[in-house]
């Protein structure tokens, strides 16, 4: 997700927050924009490096629009281990040096449910998850770092329940409000091959500046896959 869509909007305390889940509460107090789990054990001080130095990135590249694999639904992560901590810590280098707060795996070529989160100095990196327990939605003017210059509003729950795992394999459940909600929501699209331009209206319409080679129906199917269960 591009931080470009959120340029002048201060983090508001009250609207903007995480609620961490009490199983995995730790002892210190966490500010308004920590991430459920700080830094999910990867190196915050990359991500000044990557900002500065593109040099820093090995291995990846961001995928654009109109490439196959943006319309591709992601598989489950398997295995959890180094080279796993290594892809997500890549992503991470990577979603700085574009100035992101967000990024998925297929916007890096890759079919896995993987996908990387930055707010400020929080981060973290979260596999097979689901979202639930959805509120009210709200719309806000989104980007993306695949669909450059392109800006959609889009309507999403401003507070979510999030269940996952952590690249180390641990399973992690947290609330999530105001602009971490809307980064999840955003990226867990990218996993089930959603992409902000589908949410146009009407929904018949191909986006002016991302035209869209996609059945209104078909965009109704994959928005269905992404959209949290409301809470009973």
């Amino acid at each position: 997700m591009a931080r470009s869509s959120f340029t002048g909007r201060q983090l508001q305390p009250e609207t903007d927050r995480l609620e961490i889940h009490p199983a995995h509460r730790r002892r210190e107090t966490f500010r308004a924009v920590n991430s459920p789990f700080p830094n999910a054990g990867l190196n915050p001080r990359l991500t000044d490096e990557a900002a500065k130095n593109q040099s820093v990135i090995h291995h990846l590249s961001l995928v654009f629009y109109p490439d196959q694999i943006l319309r591709t639904v992601c598989q489950p992560v398997e295995t959890f281990d180094g080279a796993l901590r290594d892809l997500a810590e890549e992503m991470l280098l990577l979603m700085c040096h574009h100035y992101g707060i967000g990024l998925a795996a297929p916007q890096v070529g890759l079919r896995h449910r993987l996908i990387v989160c930055g707010i400020e100095d929080r981060l973290f990196a979260l596999t097979n998850f689901e979202v639930q327990d959805a509120t009210e939605p709200r719309d806000f003017v989104e980007g993306c770092l695949s669909l450059p210059e392109v800006k959609v509003k889009v309507r999403r729950p401003e507070r979510i329940r999030v269940t996952g795992y952590d690249v180390h394999g641990q399973r992690r459940s947290f609330g999530a409000a105001g602009l971490w909600a809307r980064v999840i929501q955003h990226e867990l699209d990218h996993l089930n091959r959603v992409l902000i331009c589908d949410y146009n209206h009407p929904e018949a319409e191909k986006c002016a500046q991302c035209p869209l080679e996609l059945a209104p129906e078909l965009m109704e199917e994959r928005k269905y896959q992404s959209r949290p269960s409301r809470r009973r």
